[in-house]
């Protein structure tokens, strides 16, 4: 087994402090331990259905069962760049598989992490604006990464 680097361990950590805020923040979600499913964070518990708050792209609401995962970036790496959300490919044929979606957070910086914009999209709508998986290398799984702005229009994350 491949161990969690000493900076892996932060960022999972703030991946799981966004997860737990956003399952907080849309009502309609409830929490999926790791232990139970590997590949998605949380489940709709009943309907979800877009806000002013939270955009949907490509689905006009979430049905129960429908599983959800969180993924989360900053609005702005320390280089100056925009964040960048990291795709794994089991994990995303996995929700392709079940009809999931992707709930995507762009976060301000540590220590805070406050969401910034918020946007529910459906894996096989973000299927094709994924680019190539990279080799993950030395024993990770393979990667795809996709900047934010891909997705938010600057003016939602920046309000």
């Amino acid at each position: 087994m491949v161990g969690v680097s000493s900076q892996a361990a932060p960022q999972k950590r703030a991946g799981e402090r966004v997860e737990g805020a956003v399952i907080d923040r849309v009502t309609g979600l409830g929490n999926v331990p790791d232990a139970v499913a590997q590949h998605y964070d949380a489940v709709a518990v009943d309907f979800v259905t877009p806000a002013h708050d939270l955009p949907f792209v490509g689905v006009c609401l979430l049905e129960r069962g429908t599983r959800v995962e969180i993924k989360s970036t900053i609005a702005r790496l320390a280089s100056g760049a925009r964040g960048r959300f990291y795709f794994r490919p089991r994990q995303h044929d996995a929700l392709l598989a079940v009809d999931g979606v992707y709930a995507l957070a762009v976060c301000e910086p540590k220590p805070t992490r406050r969401i910034l914009a918020l946007k529910i999209v459906p894996a096989v709508v973000l299927d094709d604006a994924l680019p190539n998986w990279f080799a993950g290398g030395d024993g990770r799984s393979d990667y795809a990464q996709l900047a934010w702005s891909n997705i938010f229009a600057p003016t939602e994350v920046a309000r």
